[in-house]
């Protein structure tokens, strides 16, 4: 499939125009798979094919488990160190990262001399130098249509793993719900990444990280999710009195609305957690069909794809908030 950009060409002028030695990689805040296997693979791409730069990729230590599960292994790169840019002009990638105000290391961002962006949300702010924005099941799947193949190859082949293709896998896996949510161009990606040496079983392990606490957890939230409007909508609220008595992280909580999502009754389901007094934090799923969750929660300040959308909102009336959002799907539906 031909690239719609040229990424080996855009790095290259970007890094030589500046005159830059050194390239700092950065991903969103609590970075889920898609974002660490995005930043990881171009560090890891960067860094075989060009090795005249320093590679510098920087995720935050609120990562998932599944994908720390490999970024623990890496022979290379320690991303949840700091880097050490004093006194140097560098340049910065971010991924997977649709708003500054959500970007992890934005400091670094802030003061480099030249910026890319690559992304697949719809509401990206189309903020950096250069902005390469495609709406796709992942970032790190824009990642693997944008990369020379061959040098993709070489990547792979001199490094153990994981190697940069084993972090695109990485992130493909992890944001299409284990190719549940793939489409023709995601399986092609896949197939290729899978003939250059990527083992699907090793990256599937990262999908599964219950333990009998985390599944009791599951079950005590569950038991709490509301229906509402017909039915079709369920939800699940815990404010911080309860995630202190029951021990409720956000991890806990974070999953279940996909579980509820996929439910074959249910068209829209949504967890509401209290971070801090009054400082909420929800996730909503629905198949992007029914209510496309990103149009849905754009009045509230929020945002993402169609199907998966998050917002975090500062309230000291959460019922109101609730009730907002149910009007809002409401209108959306008629």
């Amino acid at each position: 499939m031909p690239k719609e950009f040229d990424f080996d060409k855009e790095f290259e002028n970007m890094m030589t125009s500046n005159k830059l030695d050194t390239v700092v990689l950065l991903g969103h805040i609590n970075p889920d798979g898609d974002a660490a296997g995005s930043v990881m693979g171009l560090a890891h791409y960067i860094k075989v094919n060009y090795p005249q730069y320093e590679v510098l990729p920087y995720l935050a230590d609120t990562i998932d488990k599944g994908p720390n599960k490999i970024i623990k292994t890496d022979k290379v790169f320690n991303p949840f160190e700091k880097p050490n840019v004093e006194g140097k002009k560098f340049a910065v990638i971010v991924c997977d990262n649709a708003v500054i105000v959500r970007m992890a290391g934005r400091e670094y961002y802030e003061a480099a001399t030249a910026s890319m962006v690559i992304d697949h949300h719809a509401s990206n702010e189309g903020y950096g130098n250069i902005n390469y924005t495609k709406v796709s099941e992942a970032c790190a799947e824009n990642v693997f249509y944008i990369l020379d193949k061959n040098s993709l190859e070489k990547a792979t082949t001199l490094e153990l793993h994981p190697t940069a293709a084993d972090y695109i896998y990485l992130g493909i896996i992890q944001d299409t719900g284990g190719l549940a949510r793939a489409k023709e161009s995601t399986l092609y990606a896949v197939m290729t990444l899978q003939g250059i040496g990527v083992k699907h079983s090793d990256i599937m392990k990262t999908m599964h990280n219950d333990m009998l606490e985390s599944l009791q957890k599951k079950a005590l939230l569950l038991n709490k999710a509301f229906c509402v409007l017909d039915g079709k909508v369920a939800y699940v609220c815990v404010d911080q009195k309860e995630s202190k008595e029951k021990e409720i992280r956000y991890e806990d909580i974070h999953p279940i609305a996909e579980i509820l999502r996929d439910c074959e009754d249910i068209e829209l389901s949504f967890t509401m957690y209290e971070e801090a007094e009054n400082k909420w934090r929800c996730s909503f799923r629905s198949d992007g069909e029914w209510i496309d969750v990103n149009e849905l929660l754009t009045p509230f300040g929020g945002g993402g794809h169609a199907a998966a959308a998050g917002l975090k909102k500062t309230t000291d009336d959460v019922e109101k908030l609730r009730e907002a959002i149910f009007e809002r799907i409401k209108d959306l539906r008629e």
